[in-house]
């Protein structure tokens, strides 16, 4: 299991508009390892809206708890958005349960 899992139940919890669902599926096609890397102008390019309803989409996104804020410049200028996290410390977690659970006790490798 992978924070992937998670993530999409908080995006199904967020309450998005369509618009911003768009955006954010926009936003994953560029997605490696957590990592989302594309500029505004070519998200509202590809989906035909103004940047600044981008922009806005962004913003609620970030609020929402699915996204960073844009932390810093990737390769052609492009701004670097990063999944949160949480999603990937939740599925260990949740892993980790499982085994305590079917094993009865915590997996030899899980710091105390």
């Amino acid at each position: 299991m992978d924070g992937k899992h998670f993530f999409f139940k908080h995006v199904v919890k967020s309450n998005l508009t369509g618009e911003q669902l768009r955006v954010l599926m926009c936003m994953l096609t560029t997605e490696m390892d957590g990592v989302i890397g594309i500029k505004q102008r070519e998200i509202a390019e590809m989906l035909t809206i103004p940047e600044s309803n981008v922009s806005r989409s962004i913003k609620a996104l970030i609020e929402a708890g699915l996204l960073s804020k844009k932390e810093e410049k990737g390769f052609d200028g492009r701004p670097i958005w990063h999944i949160d996290p949480i999603f990937g410390k939740q599925a260990r977690d949740e892993v980790e349960a499982m085994y305590e659970k079917f094993h009865g006790k915590p997996s030899s490798d899980r710091k105390k």
